[in-house]
């Protein structure tokens, strides 16, 4: 049996492209553009009850009952530009990432009770933008 909220398979893919190789515009020729992608399969977030005791209370978990959340893809973007000043002596890089796109924020179900309603959450974040610049003497 797997493990409760372990997922079994993950993959990612990044990719970058100069648009140097592409034109020869002073304006576009520094810039680069960048996506990821990644992906998680579903994982058990619990197991429903099984039978209730002679009392009515459901004391132990079904094994062969799991309560499964969704497989998840997250995409990110990126571009990137290099800049020259004081005579070509500094370089400067400017970046901007754009993390989860297409998130919008959220609660997600974390763990089940044996009835199958949520008990525990966690919050996802929506979509993040961080600008950085890294100079170079």
């Amino acid at each position: 049996k797997r493990r409760t909220q372990t997922r079994e398979w993950r993959a990612a893919v990044v990719t970058n492209y100069r648009l140097a190789g592409l034109t020869d515009n002073r304006w576009l020729k520094p810039l680069d553009v960048g996506a990821g992608v990644r992906w998680e399969d579903k994982a058990s977030i619990g197991f429903l009850g099984a039978a209730p005791d002679a009392d009515g209370i459901v004391r132990e978990f079904d094994p062969n009952k799991p309560v499964w959340d969704h497989a998840r893809d997250y995409f990110d973007l990126s571009a990137g530009y290099r800049l020259r000043f004081f005579r070509d002596k500094v370089s400067c890089r400017l970046q901007l990432n754009v993390n989860n796109v297409f998130e919008s924020g959220r609660l997600q179900k974390l763990s089940v009770n044996p009835d199958g309603s949520p008990w525990a959450f966690r919050i996802i974040d929506p979509r993040q933008f961080i600008l950085s610049a890294t100079f170079s003497l």
